[in-house]
């Protein structure tokens, strides 16, 4: 089954119509009062436990959290609380290859079968046509993720892909368009990125990361792997029903999704990329603030990693694990940032974030309300549970906990669905939503999972 069908995509990105705009030399100042208004309605209706927000104003900057790290730890996150970054990794592995460009190691044209030299024989078309450019501005023609993707543990998908698995897919793929033909946001193409980038140099991605980006901008705490310290400051893991999940590991493909890092430290990165320090990093800092892909076809303009918002100024990214969600947006035209971090695999922060940054324009922005939720018998919800074939490979498990509902499709994080009747349920962290199959008595025997204009039914194989 193709990536465009998965139900919800390991890495997902969701995608922001984001439009600052505010009046030349006038400062705004967006005072905790407003944060603590705008955080509110996510804690009370229970969508999120921890969550941490840093705000970067000229030479201001300072720090919120709210929430709990878990029902079982009822303690607050703080500045230094570790959490998972997801695909806001890109941006790190964009500044990392633009570093590279600056350094004179590599260009944005370079081929990729320079360095991974198996394809000039096991696969000379893609390693000669694709270009270290094309891999982060997601314009390689690559899938979204590889097929040979068979994670040991569903709930760590990425832990035991390692550059072996990554050749063997790349001396045998045949891309479906050629690069530069179309975008298709790829967590593939920037993973193989990052770990060109790291046989280039001739270490690892934690090693090369820490050396040309974060021990410079001293972010200590934002890495691959962690010290014990950094372990008894990682936040715990939630899928979007807030419920406890597992973290995740990276092997060869860390440049996509595998970095951790504090508010205290992604505040210094915003810093960073509003007033770049001299020299080399500056620099290549700068070469990935650059728009080096126009909007096209209604997809976002892009930098190396970036994506620019639809006023052409701000750049953002976001990212998810199993058990986390994050943004960053970044504005040098009202010198200011923003950053959420929380340990809740929910994309409905993504709205509050762009709430800060707005408020950060001058722009007045309400809170947000969500609906009440309906409420469905337990006894009833019990008949949904099992396991949905829709292909072979693509399998959706339900289970309930009580009253709450959760699915999870094949080789995906687990997540919460919400009832608009006893047979009709919504998913919110994507445009998706199910329909059971319920006859007068006994167990459901289909479900329709409806996305993207889709409607792809799976008859129940099991408990």
């Amino acid at each position: 089954m193709k990536s465009t069908m998965i139900l919800l995509s390991i890495m997902a990105l969701f995608f922001v119509g984001l439009a600052v705009h505010s009046s030349y030399g006038e400062e705004v100042l967006v005072t905790v009062d407003t944060v603590d208004s705008l955080v509110q309605p996510y804690l009370d209706a229970e969508l999120v436990n921890a969550i941490s927000i840093g705000v970067v104003q000229g030479d201001k900057s300072w720090s919120q959290h709210f929430g709990s790290l878990s029902t079982e730890v009822n303690k607050k996150p703080t500045g230094r609380t570790v959490y998972e970054i997801g695909s806001m990794s890109k941006v790190f592995t964009g500044i990392l290859l633009a570093h590279a460009v600056k350094s004179g190691r590599v260009t944005l044209n370079q081929s990729i079968g320079t360095i991974m030299k198996k394809l000039q024989t096991a696969n000379k078309k893609v390693g000669k046509s694709i270009r270290l450019g094309h891999l982060s501005t997601h314009i390689s023609g690559l899938p979204r993720l590889p097929s040979n993707l068979a994670p040991v543990d569903n709930a760590n998908p990425y832990a035991d892909y390692d550059r072996k698995r990554l050749l063997e897919f790349m001396c045998g793929v045949e891309p479906e368009r050629k690069p530069g033909a179309k975008g298709e946001y790829s967590n593939l193409a920037v993973g193989l990125l990052g770990d060109l980038l790291a046989v280039e140099a001739g270490m690892d991605y934690g090693a090369l990361l820490m050396q040309n980006l974060t021990g410079p901008l001293e972010l200590n705490d934002t890495c691959l792997n962690l010290s014990y310290d950094q372990i008894d400051r990682l936040a715990p893991p939630h899928n979007a029903g807030r419920q406890a999940d597992k973290n995740w590991t990276f092997d060869a493909l860390a440049g996509a999704g595998g970095i951790r890092s504090t508010t205290d430290d992604m505040m210094r990165f915003i810093d960073a990329n509003l007033h770049p320090p001299e020299g080399v990093l500056g620099e290549a800092i700068e070469l990935a603030w650059k728009q080096h892909l126009p909007s096209r076809n209604g997809d976002f303009a892009m930098g190396l990693g970036w994506h620019i918002a639809r006023d052409g100024q701000t750049r953002w990214h976001n990212g998810q694990t199993g058990g986390y969600h994050s943004m960053i947006l970044v504005s040098r035209e009202l010198d200011a940032g923003v950053v959420v971090l929380c340990n809740t695999a929910t994309g409905e922060v993504d709205a509050l974030a762009e709430s800060i940054i707005q408020a950060l324009a001058g722009m007045k922005v309400a809170p947000r309300t969500f609906p009440k939720e309906k409420s469905i018998p337990a006894a009833e919800v019990a008949r949904l549970v099992g396991r949905y074939q829709i292909v072979p490979q693509f399998i959706l498990t339900v289970r309930a906990d009580g009253e709450k509902l959760f699915v999870q499709a094949t080789n995906q994080g687990e997540n919460r669905v919400y009832p608009e009747s006893p047979t009709e349920w919504k998913l919110r962290v994507v445009d998706a939503s199910l329909t059971f199959e319920v006859p007068d008595k006994g167990k459901c025997v289909a479900v329709t999972l409806h996305q993207n204009g889709r409607d792809m039914r799976g008859t129940r194989i099991g408990d």
